[in-house]
Parts: structure tokens; C-alpha cells; sequence
């Protein structure tokens, strides 16, 4: 099996494409899973193209602690006020012992539909992150894409895809409004916020999709 190497050609955002060709045509097999978490998260290296979910969940993961990384250094984003919270409002998607996705009281049904109505519940959050990001834009685009990725290959696997929630674009629309007329500071607030919740999703995600 040939891995992808992160230089040269192959970017983030050339490699989330080609998973997303790829899916279009063919669910992909799984993937080494012999490699630490930690290592994995932190890695720049791309997972290889027939990767399973864990190790797309671990590649999003990584691309996520680089962006915060960059904002921390560069603008002094690495913490949020109560205020900053409040003032957001954003809603973001978690998972909840209801969700079926923590130890006690585990469904993989239950948390494969909660985890793949997050990631789509997501969407909104990550394209206003792509258009606003002022930073790494490779990174922020390999966010978005790889997320997309990763949802196409949880839908393969829920059961009942009706049960999976799709947002309502007018919230949707409303929500986007809202997000366009913040300033750079409350920007760049909501941006943080957003990466800090999907990382929080993901972790939990990824144990959840341990067990599956």
C-alpha cells in the first residue's frame, strides 16, 4: 500500500480532493491503525487515500491543531472569555450521553446518525471558517473538504439515513448573516471557537468510532 507524501504535489487540500473522487466511485478499506493517537494528530503526513475513518478523523484532528497553533501565535488566540461565548451564540453541535456515542449506555446506531446530523451541522460553521480564515488557507480548506469526506463515509455505514438531521438552509442562511457582519476581532473569535468545538466533537468521535 503507497502512502502520500505531504510535499511536492500532494497538499491537504489535493489530498481531501482525491478522497472525495475517490469516495465518489468506491468506500475506501481500512487503513494501518498500529500508529499512536497522539502521533497521528500531530502528523502532517496525510492518512493514505484508502484510510478509514479513524484515520481521517486523526488527519482533521491534526489539520485542526495547526490552525489553532497559528492563531494562538498570531493572534493571540489560544483562550476564550465567557464573554467571547456569550456574545457568539453559535450553537455548535456536541455529543451528549443521549447520543449513545460514551461507554455508558453505547448504540452504534444512535452515535453513527448524532455523529454524522453533527458533522452536518457542522457544514455552515466550516465554510464560514474556509471564507474568513486569514491564515494557512490550505489548512482551513483541508478542514472543510476532509470533514465532508468523513461524513460521506459514516452515511455508508447509519443504518436508517432518514434519521440523520439535515439542517434547515433558512437557519442556515440566517446564521451565515450573522456571522458576515461580525468584525475582525469577534471573527477571528468565532473561528476559534469553531475549531475548538469540532476538536472537542471529533475526540469524542473518534473513541466512539474506536469501538464500532
Amino acid at each position: 500500500m503507497t502512502s502520500l507524501s505531504p510535499t511536492g504535489a500532494f497538499s491537504p487540500v489535493a489530498f481531501s480532493l482525491g478522497l472525495l473522487l475517490v469516495m465518489a466511485t468506491a468506500f475506501p478499506t481500512p487503513g494501518h491503525l498500529g500508529r499512536d493517537p497522539k502521533d497521528e494528530a500531530t502528523s502532517n503526513r496525510p492518512p493514505l487515500i484508502s484510510a478509514d475513518k479513524m484515520e481521517i478523523i486523526k488527519y482533521i484532528l491534526g489539520r485542526i491543531s495547526a490552525l489553532k497553533k497559528e492563531m494562538c501565535d498570531k493572534y493571540n488566540k489560544c483562550e476564550d472569555s465567557k464573554e467571547a461565548l456569550a456574545e457568539n451564540n453559535l450553537h455548535l453541535p456536541k455529543l451528549a450521553e443521549k447520543d449513545g456515542c460514551f461507554q455508558s449506555g453505547f448504540n452504534q446506531d444512535t452515535c453513527l446518525t448524532r455523529i454524522a446530523t453533527g458533522l452536518l451541522e457542522f457544514q455552515v460553521h466550516l465554510k464560514y471558517l474556509q471564507a474568513n480564515y486569514e491564515g494557512d488557507k490550505e489548512n482551513a480548506n483541508s478542514v472543510y473538504f476532509s470533514t465532508k469526506v468523513l461524513l460521506q463515509m459514516l452515511m455508508e455505514k447509519v443504518k436508517n439515513q432518514d434519521e440523520v438531521t439535515t439542517p434547515d438552509p433558512t437557519t442556515d442562511t440566517g446564521l451565515q448573516a450573522i456571522l458576515k457582519s461580525q468584525d475582525k476581532w469577534l471573527k477571528q473569535t468565532t473561528i476559534h471557537l469553531i475549531l475548538r468545538n469540532l476538536e472537542d466533537f471529533l475526540q469524542f468521535s473518534l473513541r466512539a468510532v474506536r469501538v464500532m
